[in-house]
């Protein structure tokens, strides 16, 4: 019987005690093991102590407060003595804790003095230990609070394990409360704290908590966690009955103490898995039975008390705690024999990859290295030995003067790094097995030398690659041919640029005239250059320098002396003149005629004579100065040619010669006739040459002839003549005809200049024989270098000419010249390359840029000037090279003389100046007076200046008088700009300045303030910030300026910030409306439908998750807009989604395929399972199941009472007759039919139990693993029994007990939690399932609705609408996609409306206590829709007003459309035709009003069209006045004259305008030119003044107030079109407005209001194209207006006009191209304007269908009572997208308008501007007219 009883208890703790059993039945072998576990109390009674025992000062009373057994209820305590069950049984010291029962099998306790709250006991061990749970039993109460801690250091320091409290929160504030997270988590905990139990209540910790998974239970965190020296249970607070904080008597305190029955400390020895079995420390002579030793037998080569390290010479493998399949077992050293002694060096183990970490200590026998494996210095291993081998290193052999240290060689063989055993470590220079020889490219093998051997030092780029690079002896090198030096590193002369190249260097290449010599540096090959030669060759010019070309030595003919035939210094013997026998013939012939009366040849002979003389008075050489036209070839140079007679010379002085050689001589001239002349040249030196090259001539003269043919440019001497340095030399030439024998004096030759060109084969590079001077003079030929020098303009140079060319001039001036270019006259510092011309400025020549071009003066920074002298009033085209002084006729004045004398003008006729005695000096072309003297002004001086009145014509008796307005100008009280006499009313008019009004402007004009009848006072604009109508008086107060009538939407003092509801920029007059959607915007900030917005950006103020700058959107991934809390996260579940964005207004995610339900977490609709798994359809009967959608996890179908069966398709229990009429049962049916049930179910819960035994002999509940492990545990007790221990067996049962009550513990605190969690999960099921009853119904409600719809719909389609067919399929699919939307709102996996029937019987009662709430809000959701449809019927009267609005008419369409009460029509009416009807003539709506505007815009058209006929008219007229002013103007003689003065001007004029008029003709032929562009161009042409008479100007005033009568049609048409937008504007509001109310109605009014915006668009399109219309009609406007304004100044040229006109006349034919084009614009606004109507008629259809909707919504709402309300605000929120897109198509629109609106505004202000400008010009016209008037006044009367 006992044998039963401990297996009994063994089957129940095997779990727990399988936990703790050795690892591994293999002992230590191949992995971890681990000594047993027991209570570590046991043995160690003297180890364990408390701070607190009752009765140890002597005998204590104490009282237990639940002690039942007998009367007494205190008793004594003395702890002097041990306990001892037979003598002092009432000892309560600690240690009876250790065994909960004495010998008799009595209780035993610890127990603490009375009152005493912070009581503390403590366990000390010897050794480490492993801890693994703590089990205590109490006597009394647990304590209120209580902590477990650790120490792992011996008591020096301490951690806590956990803390314990009746309140947590309260007791141990810091520390969390929460379930244990990670697994050394510190926490407090609340369920072992409890008043309850009074007794026996316990407390268990365990330190490894089984439901918190421990991934390596080796690591050092868990060995840490799991290790203690010492254990200390710290008691902080008693429970007690509260009376203790009342009274503090002993007798109070005595029941309240700490009592503990039993502590069990689990544990086993601490041996890092190295030990199966301990035992005792050393010192400790305790023997209990069952007591934990703690010190550990080790194995796996490892010692210390808990085999915390490695034995001895094992440590060539870290240690490391033991695991499971790895003992890591401490490995021994490799020494190979040399050693006993290593240590372990992680370095070294982390180096070899983990695999060996011994490093051996003391090697012997001359080894060394962490496995004494190699030789020591000196030493290498015998190849013919092992290394373990005593004598296995000898000493190395090698030569002291090549090896380095002494003779080290490399104590072992390894080819991988280059080593052999005995081999010497020569120096770095010497090589050989014993280090006795040089290595290569070093010689001298010496001791002293550290390196061994020098270095050959050869210079690798200068030695041979054959052979050694040196002399292993001496070190010479052997170097390359152009190289040379001891060590081949030096460049043979002339040569540079040491290198690896075959030759080793390379030649110097000099240049022959820019380098003194063929000498360079060695590095860089620099050649010794010539002055400002630069380059390594001294081949290139230093900046600001140049060569000098072959013929820099030019000497121009102007500054040459000139000779005269007969100057005995020229050359040759003069010819004899031809002059005296021309003269004397000449006489004798016009004797001859004079006899004969031959006049006219006489006259000619005259001529002939006087012609003659005045060429014997011509010079005989002259300077002719040429200039130079741009685009022009310049074939001289200089400023011109000296122009030399026939038989005349030059003398040419030469000094600057730069090198003595032959030089040939160059004459260029320019023939002035076709024949040829002959030069005779004279050469002198002054002085005796002394060159060694010209010594040998004498300073004799050297004459050549030579021949100038007239079809060259050019004469080359026929030799050269030899120049020296430092001496003069003087050039004399004779030019004279070739071949005839007299000098002629009309003979003329131009000669440019006089060219030395050297002889440059005399030069060193050329005249020597060798192949490079011989390929240089062939270039020199080959490219023609000379030749380019012959002619000009000079042909570019090739490349190498100029390298020649500067060759040569670096031999001939030692060097590069300097540019020295004039600052001033040059552009920069730098010249020509070849010939150093600098880059001149404008007008500039000469080489340095230092003289003016002729026909130019005023040399300077900015070049020269043109003279520009006039034609008329100088004498010829030059002018003073300084100041620029023309030489003028008589008469003429000025620089130019191109002016009057002073009080003249109109040169060159010049007049006196005619300014009524009021000036002295006028404008010189013009004649306008200059300086008007007093207070007179004009052209003449003739009226008077703004500020005074009357008339200063001389002759006249008056002068100018300052105007009273109402003070005189210097009064400081004049407000006034001018004033005029009224000679009708005789008073003084004052024309006000800008801001004053009134007679006498003494008052301030609209939008201006201030006091300006007093003096000082003065008118300021009202600072309205531009938001007011300055026309309007009342816009601003006349005194203070504040603002009362502010425009634009703005508000305040100064119209400076936006009203109230609007936001924007009030200063840039854009203050636009909150856009604020009402669902979205919180609901503080709106009122009465107008919400309030940031006044600066229009951002709203929106709901939480919403967004938007209109509040008009969720925010991603929310839904349920319009909600008072704003929106809600989608919270779509994944992967089942697509994405995790969700319908705003339902919430339904967009599932993927396969899964439904709000969130995507269960089947589609009408289906069931799981959806990870599989989808089945559901199949219910309709007729017999309560919905469509089963139960999503069972498949099972809702039935109604009647039907039964998975599909609802038979009669259900309690029912009989035919599916589906079925008829109840008897009522008796029921009570037998529960009795019966409930047997039946338990009789099949019976025979499954029965047959699951049978077949698998299983008992339901218990699983085969957990049976498997108790027939394991079953044979370790098996074991245990047959081995006869008994002690092992009681240890075992303990600890099975002790683990049991933990885990029991455990459990209960688990089932504890689950059950909180099961109520709260319950609740919400609860109300999950009323919610969604409800829900059900509604959806069913919803479902026959839609069905309803789909048959009407259906019904709807068959009537023949046939234009209405694309809508109805469109909002049948809307339709459909609404009903799936709301099944998968409802039907979705593991919904609660699909529980059980008797889930929802739980649920009734709670709905009944909702009823009164759910009532309430049925009566509130009848009011809604009451609300709604007064709402709708007022949409039905604003559609109406839609009609009358759009068409005129009400559009109340008959049965047949014909709408015979609505003669304009509307929506749904038709014609006869069966066309749709709008509007019309006589029609007060936009379609009437937009055709009436384009008849306007074609009447416009035909004025346009007859003005532009008149014009002609009007030009032909001008044509013959002018033709009679001109005989006018003949008539009187000084009319004539000053006519003919000004005609070469108005012809010069006209010729400058005929180009520009013809730019504008073509600009206006152009296709594409807008009426924009030509009104631009009409208003410049129209800018010109037209001088006309009375009778013209007055046909054109007439003319522009018939076409201003015209134009005032166009305004009324402009002001008609104004009044029918805004109605528009506020009949779109109003349908906005009507929109926003019927948003939650149905989706057919959201279609309405979606034909309504169509409409509304189309109508906007609309007035666009009648803006777009009137704007050009504003445009030609415009242009009429432009021709009046410019008819003010009319004393211009009379030919101007004419031209002017005709050119008009052709813009005015463009224009009426142009307006034809807005006809055809205006005709699209028509055809746009149609269409809106063809919209509108639709709306009374779909208008009556949602009244037929809504009435059949209504119907349905009365039948179905309550429930119904619910229905229609689900479906409403369905509605809230379409709604929301709607109100953005509406938004968008009022935008629209409100930039039309603006635009409008600013259209009238601008055509009231035009009206004030016609009207000035209508004033200024008359004053013309007057003037023009007195004009003819006085040409008749000759005045």
């Amino acid at each position: 019987m006992m044998m039963a009883r401990y297996f009994s208890v063994l089957l129940m703790v095997l779990p727990v005690v399988a936990q703790e059993l050795p690892s591994a039945p293999h002992g230590c072998m191949e992995g971890s093991c681990y000594p047993a576990t027991g209570n570590l109390l046991i043995g160690r009674a003297i180890n364990l102590t408390a701070t607190s025992t009752c009765g140890l000062e002597g005998p204590e009373q104490y009282c237990i407060v639940s002690h039942l057994q007998d009367l007494n209820k205190c008793f004594k305590c003395d702890s002097q003595k041990p306990y001892d069950a037979y003598h002092h049984d009432n000892s309560h010291r600690v240690e009876n804790v250790i065994y909960q029962r004495d010998g008799r099998g009595e209780l035993t306790w610890w127990q603490s003095v009375n009152g005493e709250e912070n009581v503390s006991i403590r366990l000390n061990l010897e050794a480490e230990f492993h801890f693994t749970h703590l089990i205590m039993k109490f006597k009394t109460f647990r304590p209120a609070a209580m902590i477990i801690e650790r120490s792992s250091d011996f008591g020096h320091t301490w951690k806590p394990y956990r803390y314990f409290a009746y309140n947590c929160t309260k007791t141990f504030r810091r520390i969390p409360a929460h379930l244990l997270r990670f697994i050394d988590e510190v926490i407090c905990e609340e369920r072992y704290s409890d008043i309850e139990p009074s007794t026996e209540g316990e407390v268990i910790y365990k330190v490894l908590d089984p439901a918190i998974h421990v991934k390596d239970p080796y690591s050092l965190d868990i060995q840490d966690l799991l290790r203690i020296t010492n254990l200390r249970i710290n008691f902080t607070k008693l429970h007690t009955l509260g009376d203790n904080l009342l009274d503090r008597r002993p007798d109070v305190l005595q029941k309240y103490y700490y009592a503990l029955y039993e502590l069990v400390v689990r544990g086993s020895c601490f041996c890092y898995g190295h030990a199966s079995e301990c035992t005792p420390v050393p010192g400790v002579t305790s023997r209990d039975p069952g007591m934990i030793h703690g010190r550990c037998v080790c194995k796996h080569n490892t010692v210390g008390l808990n085999c915390e390290r490695c034995r001895d010479f094992y440590h060539d493998a870290p240690w490391r705690p033991a695991e499971t399949d790895n003992a890591h077992t401490c490995r021994e050293c490799n020494c190979n024999g040399h050693s006993n002694q290593c240590h372990f060096d992680m370095a070294v183990y982390l180096a070899t990859g983990n695999i060996s970490g011994g490093v051996c200590d003391n090697c012997l026998h001359n080894t060394m290295g962490r496995k004494c494996e190699t030789c020591k210095h000196f030493y290498y291993q015998d190849p013919t030995k092992d290394i373990r081998d005593p004598a296995a290193c000898i000493p190395c052999d090698c030569d002291p003067v090549g090896s380095v240290e002494g003779g080290v060689c490399d104590s072992y063989t390894d080819l991988d790094l280059g080593m052999i055993g005995g081999q010497c470590r020569c120096k770095q220079n010497v090589k050989g097995q014993r280090c006795d020889y040089c290595k290569e490219g070093h010689y001298g093998l010496s001791l002293d030398n550290p390196l061994g051997c020098h270095p050959c030092n050869c210079d690798p780029r200068g030695i041979t690659m054959i052979g050694a690079p040196c002399d292993q002896i001496s070190g010479d090198c052997s170097c390359k041919r152009y190289v040379t030096g001891r060590y081949c590193n030096q460049c043979l002369p002339e040569h540079w640029g040491l290198s690896n190249d075959l030759a080793g260097c390379r030649p110097c290449d000099c240049d022959f005239g820019g380098a003194t010599n063929n000498k360079c540096r060695m590095d860089n090959g620099q050649c010794d250059c010539r002055p400002h030669l630069i380059g390594r060759q001294c081949s290139e010019v230093q900046p600001a320098f140049f060569c000098a070309s072959l013929d820099y030595n030019k000497y121009e003919a102007e500054e040459a002396i000139g000779r005269s035939p007969d100057d005995p210094t020229l050359p040759g013997n003069p010819r004899p003149q031809a002059e005296t026998d021309c003269v004397q013939h000449l006489n004798n012939q016009l004797r001859r005629n004079r006899r004969h009366h031959r006049r006219h040849i006489a006259q000619q002979q005259r001529a002939a004579l006087r012609r003659i003389r005045q060429l014997q008075q011509t010079p005989s050489v002259s300077t002719v100065h040429r200039e130079r036209q741009p685009g022009q070839m310049v074939t001289w140079t200089g400023p011109g040619f000296a122009r030399v007679k026939d038989g005349a010379g030059l003398e040419f002085t030469i000094s600057n010669i730069p090198y003595a050689m032959e030089y040939d001589i160059m004459i260029r001239y320019e023939p002035e006739s076709t024949e040829d002349w002959a030069a005779l040249v004279s050469i002198t030196s002054l002085d005796l040459p002394t060159s060694l090259r010209c010594g040998n001539m004498l300073p004799t003269e050297q004459m050549y002839t030579v021949t100038m043919s007239h079809h060259r440019r050019f004469v080359e001497m026929p030799r050269p003549f030899c120049f020296e340095p430092n001496n003069q030399y003087v050039v004399s030439i004779r030019f004279q005809r070739h071949a005839v024998s007299h000098r002629h004096l009309t003979a003329f030759t131009l000669i440019d200049s006089l060219v030395l060109i050297p002889k440059y084969d005399e030069l060193p590079g050329f005249q020597g024989d060798d192949v490079q001077d011989e390929r240089r003079r062939q270039e020199m030929e080959l490219y023609m270098c000379l030749d380019s020098f012959m002619t000009l303009p000079m042909p570019a140079l090739a490349e190498l000419c100029t390298t020649l060319i500067c060759s040569i001039s670096a031999i001939m001036y030692n060097g590069a010249l300097a540019c020295q270019c004039d600052p001033q006259g040059s552009l920069s510092a730098e010249c020509d390359r070849v010939g150093g011309q600098c880059h001149c400025k404008p007008n500039v020549i000469g080489r340095k840029c230092d003289q003016c071009a002729p026909g130019t003066y005023g040399f300077g920074p900015y070049g020269c000037t043109v003279c520009d002298c006039h034609s008329q009033g100088s004498v010829g085209h030059q002018c003073d090279p300084v100041t620029g002084q023309c030489p003028c006729r008589h008469g003429a004045t000025g620089r130019q003389c191109s002016g009057c004398q002073p009080g003249q003008w109109g040169f060159p006729n010049c007049r006196q100046c005619q300014c009524n005695g009021h000036a002295e000096s006028c404008d010189p072309e013009t004649g306008a007076c200059y300086e008007c003297r007093d207070y007179t002004a004009g052209q003449l001086c003739e009226r008077c200046v703004n500020g005074f009145y009357g008339n200063p014509i001389l002759g006249s008796g008056e002068h100018c008088r300052p105007c009273p307005c109402p003070g005189h100008p210097d009064s400081g009280h004049s407000n006034g700009a001018s004033c005029h006499t009224d000679y009708a009313s005789n008073q003084i008019l004052c024309q006000c300045g800008n801001g004053y009004a009134g007679p006498r402007c003494n008052r301030c004009a609209p939008g201006y303030y201030g006091v300006p009848e007093q003096p000082g006072g003065m008118c300021r604009p009202c600072q309205c910030n531009r938001n007011i109508d300055p026309q309007d008086p009342e816009s601003c107060d006349p005194q203070t300026g504040q603002c009362l009538r502010c425009l634009y939407n703005t508000d305040g003092h100064s119209c400076s910030e936006c009203k109230p509801g609007y936001y924007g920029n009030a200063l840039a007059q854009d203050c636009r409306r909150c856009t604020c959607v009402t669902a979205g915007t919180i609901d503080g900030y709106c009122t009465d439908g107008v919400c309030h917005c940031d006044k600066r950006t229009g951002q709203c103020p929106c709901k939480p998750n919403i967004i938007g700058h209109n509040c008009d959107n969720c925010a991603p991934n929310h839904w349920n807009f319009g909600s008072d809390a704003g929106c809600e996260p989608c919270e779509c579940a994944q992967p089942n989604s697509l994405s995790t964005h969700c319908n705003r207004f339902s919430g339904q995610c967009h599932c993927q395929p396969g899964f439904g339900g709000r969130q995507c977490t269960e089947c589609e609709a009408f289906h069931w399972g799981d959806p990870r798994v599989r989808c089945e359809e559901c199949n219910c009967h309709p007729l017999g199941s309560e919905m469509a959608q089963c139960d999503r996890v069972t498949g099972a179908c809702v039935c109604k009472k009647e039907a039964s069966g998975s599909r609802c398709e038979e009669c259900a229990r309690g029912f009989t007759g035919i599916f589906p009429k079925c008829i109840p049962c008897h009522p008796c049916f029921q009570l037998w039919d529960d009795a019966v049930c409930q047997i039946n179910r338990d009789l099949t819960h019976i025979k499954d139990v029965i047959a699951m035994i049978l077949e698998k002999g299983v008992v339901p509940g218990v699983s085969d693993s957990r049976i498997r492990q108790l027939e394991k545990k079953l044979a370790q007790i098996h074991d245990l029994i047959r081995n006869g221990d008994r002690e092992g067996i009681y240890n075992l049962i303990s600890q099975a007990i002790d683990d049991l009550r933990a885990e029991i513990a455990l459990t209960d605190g688990r089932l504890m939690g689950v059950s909180r969690e099961l109520n709260v999960t319950a609740d919400l099921d609860n109300a999950l399932k009323r919610n969604l009853t409800a829900l059900e119904k509604e959806l069913k409600d919803l479902n026959n609705t839609l069905h309803r719809l789909q048959r009407e719909l259906k019904n709807y389609h068959t009537a023949g609408l046939a234009e209405q067919l694309e809508n109805i399929r469109k909002y049948y699919q809307i339709s459909l996609n609404s009903e799936q939307r709301c099944n998968a709102s409802v039907y979705g996996p593991q919904s609660p409306v699909e529980q059980s029937e008797d889930t929802r019987k739980r649920t009734e009662a709670l709905l009944k206590g909702r009823k009164d709430s759910f009532m309430r809000t049925v009566t509130a959701n009848k009011k809604s829709l009451s609300e709604l449809e007064e709402k709708t019927r007022e949409i039905d009267r604003k559609l109406t007003n839609l009609n009358n609005r759009v068409c005129g008419g009400h559009g109340n369409a008959s049965a047949n459309s014909s709408c015979p009460d609505s003669p304009c029509g509307g929506a749904g009416c038709r014609d006869s035709d069966g066309v749709l009807k709008c509007g019309g003539k006589g029609c007060k709506g936009t379609v009437g009003a937009s055709l009436k505007a384009l008849d306007n815009a074609e009447d416009v058209h035909k004025n346009l069209t007859a003005t532009s006929e008149e014009l002609q008219t009007i030009a032909k007229k001008l044509r013959d006045i002018a033709t009679l002013t001109q005989t006018v103007k003949t008539q009187a003689k000084d009319t004539l004259d000053k006519a003919q003065g000004k005609k070469e001007l108005f012809e010069n004029s006209n010729k400058m305008l005929k180009d520009f008029i013809q730019k504008i003709r073509d600009f206006l032929n152009e296709e594409g030119a807008d009426p924009e562009s030509i009104k631009k161009v009409a208003q410049q042409v129209l800018a010109i003044s037209l001088p006309v008479n009375r009778t013209v100007i007055l046909n054109i005033i007439e003319q522009i107030k018939a076409n201003i009568a015209n134009l005032t049609n166009v305004e009324g048409v402009f002001k008609h079109t104004s009044e029918q937008l805004a109605k528009i504007k506020d009949l779109l509001k109003r349908a906005q407005d009507a929109k926003a109310q019927a948003e939650r109605v149905s989706d057919n009014i959201n279609k309405t209001k979606e034909a309504l915006e169509t409409s509304q668009n189309a109508i906007t399109k609309a007035e666009k194209k009648i803006t777009t219309a009137l704007e050009n009609l504003k445009n030609a406007q415009n242009i009429t207006n432009t021709l009046d304004n410019k008819l003010l100044n009319l004393d211009s040229n009379l030919m101007d006009v004419m031209m002017r006109l005709a050119n008009l006349s052709h813009g005015v034919d463009l224009l009426k191209n142009k307006t034809e084009q807005n006809r055809e614009m205006a005709k699209d606004a028509k055809a746009q304007s149609d269409n809106a109507t063809q919209e509108a008629a639709g709306l009374q259809e779909e208008l009556v269908n949602a009244e037929n909707l809504y009435k059949e919504l209504k119907e349905k709402v009365d039948s179905v009572g309550g429930t119904g309300e619910g229905n229609i605000s689900q479906k409403a929120i369905d509605m809230k997208k379409e709604a929301e897109e709607l109100l953005k198509k509406a938004t968008t629109g009022m935008e629209t308008l409100r930039k039309l609106e603006r635009k409008f505004n600013k259209n009238e202000q601008k055509m009231q501007q035009q009206r004030d400008e016609l009207a000035d010009l209508e004033k200024n016209v008359t004053e013309v007219r007057e003037y023009i008037r007195v004009k003819v006044m006085s040409y008749n009367n000759c005045q």
